[in-house]
């Protein structure tokens, strides 16, 4: 693997498009996934190019594109977060609107939850995350040792549906929307980043539902404090990969 510096980054971020879309080689898809560990700005980047296909697949299942219609492989990073944004806008209400990016303003974060609760040794408590985690100054989980549930349950909504071949496409043959899993099953690892070391790692699952995963976090509480990187990978026989990044602060 290259050195982390700015020229090498740069280098992987230019394979984003082709590493979401599975072109990339094993040797070129493992130095990827090297990076996209050790590299918040580059899982940020992987992120927004999943939110973006996945915000027009959504359109184009709706009808809001003409048929054919692309994900863009390349553009300017803030254009990408405009036509991103006023899809998935778009798909919540069921109009095509756009948002106007203004000059130094952050991506719009998903929500963000708080785990605490004014009520001591709760069972369980459940987090659902989107499909891409903020890109702002706070994490996507707090966590507070004091009042911390026995079991965590994160379901992050990070399954990409392909089609039966395993082709990502925005309409399969047919005229059917994409309904396989992209990969059978999937595992969260998580990281503490002080110490850069992994604390836990869930047993694999299949996807319920088609898309929906659920991780049950136990005892919660005896995590140290400090922030961690919440890694969901996909695993098939041969290949895994990693699917999304949240981040959670434990206080």
């Amino acid at each position: 693997m290259n050195s982390f510096d700015r020229q090498s980054l740069d280098e992987q971020t230019r394979l984003v498009p082709r590493y979401v879309a599975g072109d990339l080689s094993r040797s070129e898809r493992a130095e990827f996934e090297a990076w996209l560990v050790a590299s918040p700005e580059l899982a940020a980047e992987v992120e927004m190019e999943r939110r973006l296909r996945r915000g027009i697949a959504s359109a184009a299942r709706r009808g809001w594109l003409k048929r054919g219609t692309g994900a863009p492989v390349a553009a300017d990073r803030r254009m990408r977060v405009a036509i991103a944004a006023s899809l998935l806008v778009a798909t919540a209400v069921g109009i095509s609107v756009t948002l106007p990016v203004r000059e130094g303003a952050e991506t719009p974060a998903v929500t963000q939850t708080r785990v605490a609760s004014p009520q001591p040794a709760l069972a369980s408590r459940t987090v659902r995350l989107g499909s891409v985690r903020g890109v702002g100054t706070s994490p996507d989980i707090l966590l507070s040792r004091a009042d911390a549930p026995a079991t965590l349950v994160i379901e992050p909504a990070v399954v990409l549906l392909t089609c039966d071949d395993g082709s990502i496409e925005l309409e399969c043959t047919g005229g059917s929307a994409p309904s396989t899993p992209q990969y059978a099953e999937y595992e969260l690892d998580v990281i503490n980043r002080g110490k850069v070391a992994l604390t836990w790692r869930s047993p694999r699952q299949t996807p319920v539902d088609r898309a929906m995963l659920s991780f049950a976090l136990r005892d919660p509480a005896t995590l140290e404090a400090g922030d961690y990187d919440l890694i969901v990978r996909g695993l098939s026989s041969d290949h895994e990969e990693v699917v999304a990044r949240f981040w959670m602060r434990v206080e």
